[in-house]
């Protein structure tokens, strides 16, 4: 577990957490896709070698939805966050079934409430990198609300 932010006013662009890795199996990968991706390269690895993939990989949204799952379930944010309202996302290359990604949170911009309120925005960048070569699968720039 990862010690939590206390308020908003802690934090600074720039600091950084490691918070881990995770690995997709192949029956959370198609469980996933046939509830809610259901597309042919994310459920039939025969198939999925006529993708431009070549082979079964995850669904982008399931590599968001996990990665999201750790940094919360990290702990970091449990004292202060308050929701949010907008996150960017990039694939820059896809996941397969059984490979390993580090998770990284960046803070890159930090604004208290101009209304006075005991809150503010932090936009902190979510990245997942495969262990085995470096290469980044997942990089989410979200918009979060936190207490201060």
């Amino acid at each position: 577990m990862t010690e939590p932010i206390r308020s908003l006013d802690d934090l600074a662009p720039g600091m950084a957490w490691d918070l881990g890795t995770l690995t997709l199996s192949h029956e959370e990968v198609v469980a996933f896709a046939a509830k809610y991706d259901p597309q042919y390269f994310h459920l039939d690895p025969e198939a999925a070698r006529e993708s431009i993939f070549g082979e079964l990989v995850a669904s982008g949204l399931h590599t968001l939805s996990a990665v999201f799952g750790r940094v919360m379930g990290s702990g970091l944010l449990r004292e202060v966050s308050l929701g949010g309202n907008q996150i960017d996302t990039k694939w820059p290359a896809p996941l397969r079934p059984g490979e390993e990604i580090a998770i990284r949170t960046e803070v890159l911009e930090v604004r208290p409430s101009r209304s006075g309120r005991p809150l503010g925005v932090a936009k902190l960048k979510h990245t997942g990198r495969r262990v085995a070569d470096g290469v980044v699968v997942i990089e989410a720039v979200g918009t979060h609300f936190l207490r201060r």
